[in-house]
């Protein structure tokens, strides 16, 4: 028994020492985001503790998986090594703990979701991906991840943790025994019991703020799960028989034959802007606050206002798939990021293309990024305009060129190009940090008045666009085309209601025959080709997920998709799915005669469209 005692004693500290880590981490994510737990007591906060022990313990379980069969080997040779190559061992762990518990905190700030498979997205573009981050912050952090390594595993596992294995060991089958009855249960940790399902990310979300829910969540469970169910779209997601589903969508998008036409020319030029964050908290027919994209605000009565229009998805990719293909969002992936799918997609540049549309893509930034060089290429672009287009003395933020250049560029390319054209710019300035060569308007250098500055700075550089446009001789057969990529999330807004997904768009230019108009009807992106190619007359039955937002015949409602789950929009009903959770957050939405619910029935299409594709 005596010779049992060292390697039990270690064992019970390494499980301790890890776990610690994790609770410390938890902990600290926790009193850094604070802010985002208004209104949620003490309590409610310790048990997210609590709650999140049951995946810390799965990834423990993991990780005495190698030191639990190394003692059932060397506690029969008695071999002194063992020490030495579990440290070794450790050490290597804490490599990837460490910097992955701090990347979690950092990427929260930014993206409100725990570390999952999208980080990996970005790693073909390492510089885009720390942009949010200023040089002496990112020196910081590497310090600060250097220091807490050197901490944990010098001055803590090898002074306290490895102690026991000091004392002198001696072969102990009975050890060898003890071991080997205990590696094979370290399944009950990692698979979280003998339930029949194993443990999943849900198991921990016990509270209606999702904060609280995401501070419960383990980020490197998160991670490697998130990575091995990603191309998965798991099927679960097959909730009624497919028939059922088929009838509803060929109902949803049953095409009507009145269209109200606004156009005043045949063959408009179109131009495209993708606005970055612009989302319903600074649009004042939306119950924002106007102040910083006064410009914007003022063109709502220029034109065609679409007050009820939704953003598919959360992140910038997917609304350039929603947008340029009609595709909506997945929660889970994105359909850009897949080339052999993406390929398959329409493209409203393609079909413009069929009617003699010359074509133009402007972004300041790194076109890599978030795989949209491939997608435009795939669409067969004539002209992308990305910052190696422009002098490097104009790469002065952290994610490119400034709006304002980007925008005299699309001056320069609509002078010089041939009429019809479709030319679409994304902005980038309004991206977080935020860093803009504008006077500070808003002041303060907190997060929200740093992005309301940015905000104004692209609004500004909109504005001055849009006058200089109203003097061109190509302006009175154009028409300009406004909406968000995505929303923001400001206060206490969570990460899944409507607010956050409700976006501007607006329609402008000379080619427009109506003027201060507003449209009611519920849309959303992928509705934006079909829409547009109504307008035109042209063929636009390859967009299976898009309707004409002008036709009273089409039916008024939008789905979106968040990062765990769904939401779906009718006139008089709004419901919203959890996927991590398998359960509503809100559904009121009365029974149908079809007998299912329009979101979930909407989900099984679309995975089933995604995995076919």
């Amino acid at each position: 028994m005596l010779r049992l005692k060292p390697y039990m004693y270690f064992y019970f500290r390494y499980i301790v020492f890890f776990l610690a880590i994790q609770m410390l981490f938890r902990i600290i994510f926790l009193v850094v985001y604070q802010n985002l737990a208004q209104g949620v007591g003490i309590w409610d906060q310790f048990l997210a503790l609590v709650y999140g022990m049951k995946l810390d313990a799965s990834v423990t379980g993991y990780i005495l998986l190698f030191p639990t069969l190394a003692l059932i080997i060397f506690s029969i040779l008695s071999i002194d090594i063992f020490k030495k190559i579990i440290g070794v061992y450790t050490f290597l762990i804490l490599l990837l703990l460490v910097p992955a518990y701090f990347t979690n905190l950092v990427i929260y700030k930014y993206w409100k979701t725990p570390l999952g498979s999208s980080v990996l997205d970005y790693l073909s573009t390492p510089k885009e991906m720390v942009a949010s981050i200023s040089t002496m912050y990112l020196l910081f952090l590497i310090l600060m991840i250097v220091l807490l390594i050197y901490t944990l595993h010098f001055k803590i596992y090898r002074t306290w943790g490895s102690r026991p294995l000091d004392a002198p060991r001696k072969k102990s089958p009975f050890a060898a025994a003890m071991f080997f009855i205990i590696l094979p249960s370290l399944i009950l940790p990692i698979r979280g019991g003998l339930a029949t399902s194993p443990i999943n990310t849900g198991v921990v979300y016990f509270h209606q703020n999702t904060f609280v829910n995401h501070a419960a969540v383990n980020p490197v469970w998160n991670m490697v799960y998130s990575i091995t169910e990603k191309d998965k779209l798991s099927n679960s997601e097959h909730y009624y028989p497919d028939d059922k589903v088929r009838a509803f969508m060929d109902d949803l998008y049953e095409a009507g034959e009145s269209t109200r036409m606004v156009l005043n020319t045949p063959r408009p030029n179109v131009i495209l802007i993708i606005l970055e964050s612009f989302g319903q908290p600074f649009i004042i027919e939306l119950g924002g606050d106007g102040s910083a994209a006064p410009k914007l605000n003022e063109y709502l009565h220029e034109g065609v206002f679409f007050k009820n229009f939704y953003s598919s998805g959360e992140y910038t990719d997917r609304a350039i798939g929603a947008i340029l293909a009609g595709y909506p969002s997945l929660p889970s992936a994105c359909i850009i990021r897949y080339e052999s799918k993406g390929q398959k997609l329409p493209r409203l540049n393609l079909a413009l293309k069929k009617a003699g549309y010359t074509s133009s893509f402007l972004y300041g930034g790194d076109i890599d990024f978030g795989h949209i060089r491939s997608f435009l290429v795939m669409g067969d672009f004539g002209n992308i305009i990305s910052d190696k287009s422009f002098p490097s003395s104009l790469s002065t933020s952290n994610w490119g060129v400034p709006d304002h250049h980007l925008f005299q560029r699309l001056i320069e390319e609509s002078d010089n190009a041939s009429s019809p054209f479709i030319h679409i710019l994304l902005t980038l300035s309004s991206h977080s940090p935020y860093d803009v060569p504008m006077e500070t308007v808003f002041a303060g250098s907190d997060q929200l008045n740093k992005f309301k500055n940015s905000v104004y700075y692209t609004d500004r550089s909109l504005g001055e666009f849009i006058e200089t446009a109203k003097t061109k001789d190509w302006w009175k057969q154009t028409l300009v085309v406004l909406v968000a990529d995505h929303g923001c999330r400001l206060g206490n807004m969570t990460s899944y209601e409507k607010r956050k997904f409700n976006i501007p768009m607006l329609w402008l230019g000379g080619a427009l025959n109506t003027r201060d108009t507003i449209i009611n009807n519920i849309g959303s992106q992928t509705d934006i080709p079909v829409t547009i190619l109504k307008q035109l007359g042209l063929p636009s039955e390859d967009f299976q997920f898009g309707k004409d937002l002008f036709s009273n015949d089409s039916k008024s409602f939008a789905y979106y998709a968040y990062n765990d789950g769904i939401g779906f929009l009718l006139d008089s009903s709004h419901s919203i799915y959890s996927l991590i959770q398998e359960e509503y957050l809100q559904n009121d939405y009365p029974d149908s005669s079809l007998g299912l619910d329009p979101g979930l029935a909407f989900l099984q299409y679309l995975v089933s469209d995604f995995k076919e594709k």
